[in-house]
């Protein structure tokens, strides 16, 4: 994006003491810049600061996921809570047809739809956790919301996964994941972390044979935040991928956020529950994109 394409604005009143926040803006021609944003107008002008000069951009002229996130950011500042720019509903189920849908694929799954909800079930002797996913057109910003209840000590944790299966450098197309515990909810970068191919990393992390700069390494495409999940109780879940951010709410409030470069794949493509290992239930299932131009 070149910058005679806005419009230099008059100068800006701007408090040193808020929070600067900048994003890599890219219009509908493709180009892009890094600037630092100042305000949004009622008539959809983006008031920006590029290099410390201070220019508008009308909203209009960026691309649909920056319109999005922009007004998301611009509902956050003003109101102090988060709008969601995942208005576009690509998948949902809600269980209530007592059955999986055709869409629904599994791998290594005992798992059932029974009473509105799915129950979540390895195998005995599996060599892999139950694995219960949904393909879809491959999209980089996506928000992934489900229900869920632990019910047992046994349900030791759950995956929700966003992978591509045309990735080839990366273990099973694996890009990233939000793992959830009783305890702990951990977010990681597989892409570029514990299941990257390159220089045969995946396989030596197998067989133990990494060296301390590569376990120090993985620990930077890892983050865990802590979380107090009671049993027999419902819970929702939303996963968000914005760029090359992870964000994780649990019932509407944020409780982490963690940004690494695998997590900015351009398409992932299928959406899986994995569980680790049973007494598991899920519930209202939605996968959601931002809003696209007709």
């Amino acid at each position: 994006m070149k910058v005679h394409l806005f419009i230099l604005s008059l100068t800006i009143a701007w408090s040193v003491t808020q929070a600067r926040d900048f994003r890599d803006l890219t219009n509908l021609e493709g180009k892009t810049i890094k600037a630092e944003l100042l305000d949004l107008t009622q008539d959809g002008i983006v008031k920006v600061n590029v290099n410390l000069r201070p220019f508008e951009i009308p909203l209009s002229q960026l691309s649909i996921e920056d319109q999005a996130w922009i007004k998301a950011w611009n509902s956050k500042r003003k109101t102090g809570t988060q709008a969601s720019p995942f208005t576009r509903e690509i998948f949902s189920d809600d269980f209530s047809a007592g059955a999986f849908g055709e869409r629904w694929g599994h791998y290594k799954s005992a798992s059932v739809v029974a009473d509105g909800v799915l129950v979540g079930i390895t195998p005995n002797g599996s060599d892999h956790s139950a694995v219960d996913n949904i393909k879809i057109e491959g999209e980089k910003d996506l928000e992934v919301e489900v229900k869920f209840q632990f019910l047992s000590p046994q349900a030791k944790s759950f995956n929700l996964w966003f992978d591509d299966k045309n990735l080839k450098s990366s273990h099973a197309g694996h890009v990233c994941q939000v793992t959830v515990s009783p305890t702990q909810v951990v977010m990681s970068d597989a892409k570029t972390g514990a299941f990257t191919l390159e220089n045969g990393l995946y396989d030596r992390k197998k067989a133990n044979q990494l060296t301390q700069d590569e376990k120090a390494m993985l620990e930077t495409k890892t983050a865990k935040v802590p979380a107090q999940i009671e049993l027999n109780k419902w819970y929702t879940l939303a996963a968000r991928t914005q760029a090359d951010e992870i964000e994780v709410l649990i019932d509407g409030k944020q409780i982490g956020n963690f940004k690494s470069p695998g997590v900015a794949h351009e398409t992932k493509s299928l959406i899986s529950l994995t569980t680790n290992a049973v007494d598991v239930q899920y519930d209202d299932f939605r996968i959601r994109g931002v809003a696209r131009m007709d």
